[in-house]
């Protein structure tokens, strides 16, 4: 370092010139009164300084407090997330593990002929396979299958190690009066009932899936013959929440109608419903998670528990089963241990500062000039005079200390301050290559085209407006051969530079296959090739892809995982084509594109378009939907028009709601010319 930072040579004034030989007969001088201690401005010094250091160490403490109490329930929070999503593929996998075993024996119940022997060992191999199934039970009607007079009737159940047999029979109901077999046979889907206690299960709280039975080649909507179900014991779905529980957190589960099969509160436990909790007095908060049981969606909601301690709860569904998985956080106790830390802190802040202030009154004077020079070296500092003189920086006390972080301060704020340049500059030139990248990307799409052939005017145009400076989104429509139309509309997975560059690649390739095979499937087919080839960042794009006859309207669609695209017809009437679709390109080469074909009539228009229109969100997170794309639309609307009106409703319907996506909508009309 150099001198001038070493600091200036400590130098003290002299009190006074040296008192002289008292001159012959003169009087001594009366002594100088002494100022008492509390009237001494070294005091008042002092104690100003005192005041002032506890006031900033309070508002350090207060600041250092917030942050870390933000930052323990953000951290309690993720975690709580985390344990919820891990907790629920937990879930997942025992009830998907029940609904393949049901899905199974419902196949085999109805394929392995009418023998009783067959059926029964079904039903043993269904609880030997899954050990979550407690017990599986398997009615056949009566003359419902081939050379079967008598139908068949079993359930068997666990107990223990011993299996419990008996006919549905002598359970002692009719079971075709019972509301789950009712339900069951009348439902074209699998569905779990409502946990249950009764003798036939010991006592034992169980959930059922219940599935319906169908010969073989029966479509869904067909008569049922019977049904199958498996029971699930609670007690084995409240183990897997076991994990999640305690240390501050509340692990919950609801069945598809909402009741409390595990809950901390033993009175509400297999009692209450989630509707029922929501409705008791001050606990409107649980609204929230009502309706998130209710639609079997992800929801979080901040909530008082009974307790009265202030809590988060995350809501997730368990897949499509109809259960609801809630996972409670106690934000007091992760915070109980950083209360009890601060208020140590606090006490010992307190004494430091009564230590303080007795140091600082005997040193006082030995402290005053060196805290005023670095003050006034400070004082330079904050106007921005970095290279002001700073004292003292080699004493090795206080001071001294002091000295070498103002010094180590000020380097770094002055590497900060470069580094700032250095990264506005950097940032403005990457603004800049943006900017040129957009414009890049955009002269790579088409203006619109029209074709006048046959007293027939069609034409072909699209609009791409993208969520950042460049996007994945992507159109392109050409005229191949005399009198045919190509014309494609992609959507790339990802944003930005990644997204463009997958994007101009995926585009390019489109085209040169384009110009080697005519319809839209074979075009799908080789890009998947193609674009599979090297593609080890496992990018990929959607494709919507066309060929149109000018002349006879008549078009051939392929879609690669491409959201079905839209006809006005010439009446106002709007439909989404039914267009099966295959994967997307990128993942890995195929040739399963099927081709669909129509006519484009006079009068009519058809749409293409990406996922940024249906799921543009408002400010309320609400999605645009099919719903309004098919009321978008007017008939006798050029394709310009059509895409700008479109653009429009999707634009007034988000309102001032950031922009998430790109959007892409392409249109073809066809009218005739008078």
């Amino acid at each position: 370092m150099s001198a001038s930072l070493n600091g200036r040579p400590d130098a003290h004034a002299p009190a006074g010139p040296p008192a002289g030989e008292r001159a012959a007969g003169a009087q001594a001088p009366e002594p100088v009164a002494r100022v008492r201690w509390r009237d001494s401005l070294r005091t008042r010094m002092v104690l100003w300084s005192s005041v002032l250091n506890a006031g900033l160490l309070l508002v350090t403490a207060l600041a250092f407090y917030a942050g870390a109490r933000a930052l323990i329930v953000q951290n309690a929070r993720a975690e709580a997330d985390s344990l919820a999503r891990q907790t629920v593929r937990s879930l997942e996998a025992t009830l998907e593990s029940v609904q393949v075993s049901g899905r199974t024996l419902a196949a085999s119940a109805t394929g392995v002929g009418a023998q009783p022997a067959n059926l029964r060992s079904l039903l043993v191999a269904s609880l030997a396979g899954d050990p979550d199934i407690t017990g599986a039970m398997v009615i056949v009607e009566p003359q419902a299958m081939p050379g079967d007079a008598d139908g068949f009737t079993w359930y068997i159940r666990r107990d223990g190690d011993t299996l419990v047999e008996q006919s549905v029979a002598d359970l002692g109901y009719d079971y075709r009066t019972m509301p789950w077999y009712v339900r069951t046979v009348a439902s074209a889907r699998p569905w779990w009932d409502e946990p249950y206690a009764n003798a036939a299960t010991g006592g034992e709280y169980f959930a059922t899936y219940n599935l319906p039975l169908r010969r073989p080649g029966d479509p869904p909507n067909a008569p049922a013959v019977g049904m199958v179900s498996l029971d699930v014991p609670m007690e084995r779905l409240a183990h897997l929440l076991a994990g999640s529980s305690g240390a501050g957190l509340q692990s919950m589960l609801f069945s598809p109608e909402g009741l409390a099969v595990v809950h901390p509160d033993a009175d509400t436990q297999m009692r209450r419903s989630a509707a029922e909790l929501a409705a008791m007095p001050g606990r409107e908060d649980l609204a929230p998670l009502v309706q998130a049981i209710a639609t079997h969606t992800p929801a979080t909601l901040d909530h008082r528990g009974l307790d009265g301690d202030a809590r988060r709860t995350v809501v997730l569904p368990v897949a499509d089963s109809g259960w609801s998985y809630a996972l409670g956080v106690s934000e007091r106790y992760f915070l109980h241990r950083l209360d009890r830390i601060a208020l140590a802190v606090a006490l010992a802040g307190l004494l430091t500062l009564l230590l303080a202030l007795w140091l600082a009154r005997r040193y006082s004077h030995a402290l005053a000039v060196p805290i005023e020079q670095l003050t006034d070296s400070a004082h330079h500092f904050s106007q921005g005079d970095f290279d002001y003189p700073l004292p003292h920086v080699q004493r090795d006390d206080e001071v001294g200390v002091m000295a070498r972080a103002f010094d180590a301060a000020r380097g770094s704020i002055k590497g900060q301050l470069h580094e700032i340049g250095q990264m506005a500059s950097a940032r403005q030139k990457l603004e800049s290559e943006l900017s040129i990248a957009r414009d890049i990307q955009q002269s790579m799409l088409p203006a619109g085209r029209a074709f006048d052939t046959a007293h027939m005017h069609v034409e072909a145009h699209a609009l791409l407006e993208p969520a950042s400076e460049v996007g994945g989104d992507f159109y392109q429509f050409s005229e191949l051969e005399p009198g045919v139309l190509w014309f494609a509309i992609g959507d790339v997975s990802d944003k930005g530079i990644p997204a463009a560059l997958f994007m101009a690649r995926t585009l390019t390739v489109l085209e040169q296959q384009a110009r080697r095979h005519g319809s839209p499937e074979k075009i799908l087919a080789a890009a998947s090739v193609r674009l599979a080839e090297n593609n080890e960042t496992c990018m990929f794009a959607t494709v919507l892809c066309g060929r149109l006859d000018v002349a006879s309207g008549r078009f051939r669609l392929a879609s690669a995982g491409h959201e079905p695209p839209l006809l006005l017809h010439a009446d106002g009437r709007s439909e989404l084509l039914s267009l099966e679709g295959g994967g997307p390109l990128g993942f890995e080469p195929g040739d399963d594109f099927p081709l669909y074909e129509g006519v484009l009539a006079a009068g009519s228009t058809l749409v293409g378009y990406t996922d940024g229109v249906t799921e543009a969100f408002d400010a309320q997170d609400r999605a645009y939907g099919t719903e309004r794309l098919l009321a978008a639309l007017v008939r006798g609307d050029s394709a310009e028009a059509a895409c700008q009106r479109l653009l429009d409703d999707v634009r007034r319907f988000a309102g001032d709601a950031p922009q998430s996506d790109d959007i892409t909508i392409l249109a073809i009309s066809r009218q005739r010319e008078d």
